[in-house]
């Protein structure tokens, strides 16, 4: 492998690192916020789902990884190589930056602010594809929030008005139970009969508490929103991992091209990055998951679950049509939405997390744009 082909790895390992560092926290925050588990529990949870979700993203790559494999250029402008790992490096920069003050950004958008601002320096104004960019990248960014706080509050509303409607407290029904009855007789056989007709098995369900299916149906299948919530969160997880891996696999195989190492294959550089963004996860996960579980608001396992179905729908809808929807947007919009809920939102932090979100995509361009001048005269 050349020097440049290493450069290209060691960008995409970089983003891939500071991508799990911050982005972990989105589908485990609720976890730790409702008092399911600690901290290094969720973040070892997250950190193996979102390793599943980046080698499952190789499977649904394509249209992602046209969309950031140059497609962000207009018409007829040839990337560098340095453009490239400038556009990795100034992305990974930020992301890094952000992590540190623990507050969770777009990985997604940092990658478009790195873009954009390589692409202005190196290129000029007119070589980025600007109508792709608002349609295709920045509305689905700017939109996606606003949808998972929408769903959440929504769905939230109509679990508290069933509540209402059973007399129940926020407690009184979050487990469902599955029995399968015995067969019984179909009627009462003629004398002499050899055998007895008998119904098939019958399946019970029953809802009530998760104390009174452990007591009282012991035997039972019990589906509990405890349960539940760990599922989505590891949807959740897994859905971030298919979404941001095809983006940095994207940006390496571009640079990788440019480099004369075209023969790097997929499979090698989606386990290089899938296991970056695992390490990243695991090393520095925790102080971005900290702010998220326990400065935005208080949740409870329901609306931790929902918040974390709502975030799973929308990310993997956005990975299969190629809509780079950040998990970070919709996740956060996803817990606001419960503390829009239960009125326990605070808007300290919401402030906080919006003013790095608005600084991600400039501070990314100008990281970027500064790596390519260190950059340009070095990688050819």
């Amino acid at each position: 492998m050349t020097a440049e082909g290493l450069a290209v790895l060691l960008g995409a390992t970089g983003l891939a690192w500071a991508n799990g560092a911050n982005d972990v926290s989105k589908g485990i925050a609720t976890l730790v916020g409702a008092g399911v588990c600690d901290c290094r529990r969720a973040v070892a949870w997250g950190a193996a789902c979102t390793g599943v979700g980046g080698l499952l993203g190789a499977v649904v790559a394509g249209a992602m990884l046209s969309t950031f494999g140059g497609g962000l250029l207009a018409e007829g402008v040839t990337p560098t190589l340095a453009a490239a790992v400038a556009s990795l490096v100034g992305a990974a920069g930020q992301v890094l930056l952000s992590t540190r003050t623990g507050l969770p950004v777009s990985t997604t958008h940092a990658i478009v602010g790195a873009l954009v601002g390589v692409g202005v320096v190196a290129f000029g104004v007119d070589a980025v594809a600007w109508p792709l960019l608002v349609g295709k990248v920045l509305l689905p960014l700017l939109v996606s929030p606003w949808v998972a706080l929408a769903l959440t509050v929504f769905l939230l509303r109509i679990l508290g008005r069933s509540d209402a409607a059973t007399g129940g407290s926020e407690a009184a029904v979050d487990c469902a139970c599955i029995d399968v009855g015995d067969p019984v007789p179909a009627g009462v056989p003629s004398p002499g009969a050899a055998a007895v007709a008998r119904t098939p098995p019958s399946v019970v369900v029953s809802t009530g508490t998760s104390v009174e299916c452990a007591t009282d149906r012991p035997a039972a299948l019990a589906i509990t929103i405890g349960g539940m919530h760990w599922l989505t969160s590891g949807a959740t997880s897994m859905a971030r991992g298919m979404n941001d891996a095809p983006k940095i696999v994207a940006l390496a195989v571009m640079a990788a091209g440019l480099s004369g190492e075209a023969s790097l294959p997929l499979p090698l550089l989606f386990a290089v990055v899938t296991a970056a963004m695992v390490g990243g996860s695991l090393v520095g996960g925790r102080r971005v998951t900290r702010v998220l579980a326990e400065d935005v608001t208080v949740m409870d396992h329901r609306e931790g679950f929902v918040a974390n179905l709502v975030t799973a729908a929308l990310v993997c809808t956005g990975a299969l049509h190629g809509l780079p929807m950040s998990t970070t947007h919709v996740a956060t919009g996803g817990i606001f939405g419960a503390g829009v809920s239960n009125r326990r939102l605070d808007l300290g932090t919401l402030r906080r997390i919006a003013l790095a979100w608005v600084v991600t995509l400039p501070g990314a361009a100008l990281l970027g744009a500064l790596a390519w001048g260190a950059l340009d005269g070095v990688l050819r």
